[in-house]
């Protein structure tokens, strides 16, 4: 693939990172995802198409609102830059369906993560969403529905377990039941075996995180610490790792 389509579908995914940094405003408190057009968080301003380009839009102004000159969050460039990265990355690796399903999924799971990171909530409607593209790649044979099945059966029933046994031993709800509802996306979007790696990586991961806010913030058992970003990051690098182990026995389980 040679470097202008290349960019033009890093592009196309700044796009539809900048619709994911609406719907990561919008979602959490319950505004209408086709109206009002787009606008300033604080001014309330709507924003023109010219000064809307992704990326392009935040270097020009300065990281700042033309109307109201208040300075605008980094998420924005961030989530369009992850977002277009990740689909150069799926073009490069995959055939153009199985890459532009990835890219879509990958798309939801980066919506998902973020607004769990801001508001520990995870919305029904982004799970629906990436129920949709499973569905769809299904359809279009970039996944067996097998596989699926048991992915799925592995990303509800392994969360529930660790869920039952820290309760049991702590009394206290280790996940929350939107973090189930993900595993089971994210494990039909895996199989079973990635998708127990994934839940390992995600937990030493946030155990990592924790420890670190403890340091810095003071010892609190009952601190609460969203899991969707960490399930995210190890369900996405475990992904495109295409682990030989993982994929030979989820193989075998097809048999």
């Amino acid at each position: 693939m040679t470097w202008l389509p290349v960019l033009l579908i890093f592009f196309i995914g700044t796009i539809v990172g900048s619709f994911l940094n609406m719907l990561i405003y919008r979602l959490p408190i319950d505004e209408s995802i086709w109206k009002p057009r787009s606008h300033c968080p604080m001014c309330k301003k709507t924003i023109p198409w010219f000064r809307n380009i992704p990326l392009v839009s935040f270097v020009i102004q300065q990281g700042k609102c033309a109307a109201c000159n208040e300075s605008i969050s980094w998420q924005y460039p961030v989530v369009e830059f992850i977002t277009g990265s990740i689909w150069v990355i799926c073009f490069l690796i995959f055939v153009p369906m199985h890459a532009a399903m990835t890219a879509l999924f990958s798309s939801v799971l980066i919506a998902l993560a973020w607004i769990d990171m801001k508001t520990m909530m995870i919305p029904l409607s982004l799970i629906i969403s990436g129920i949709v593209v499973i569905v769809m790649s299904v359809i279009m044979g970039t996944l067996k529905w097998k596989f699926v099945l048991w992915g799925a059966f592995a990303g509800v029933f392994i969360p529930l377990a660790m869920m039952g046994i820290t309760y049991f031993m702590t009394r206290r709800q280790g996940m929350g039941w939107g973090d189930i509802q993900l595993g089971l996306i994210l494990g039909a979007w895996l199989g079973p075996w990635n998708m127990a790696l994934t839940l390992f990586l995600a937990a030493l991961l946030g155990i990592i995180a924790w420890l670190g806010i403890s340091m810095k913030k003071g010892f609190d058992r009952n601190r609460p610490l969203p899991f969707a970003p960490y399930l995210v990051i190890s369900a996405v690098t475990i992904f495109f790792l295409e682990s030989n182990i993982g994929f030979w026995f989820d193989n075998f389980l097809l048999l």
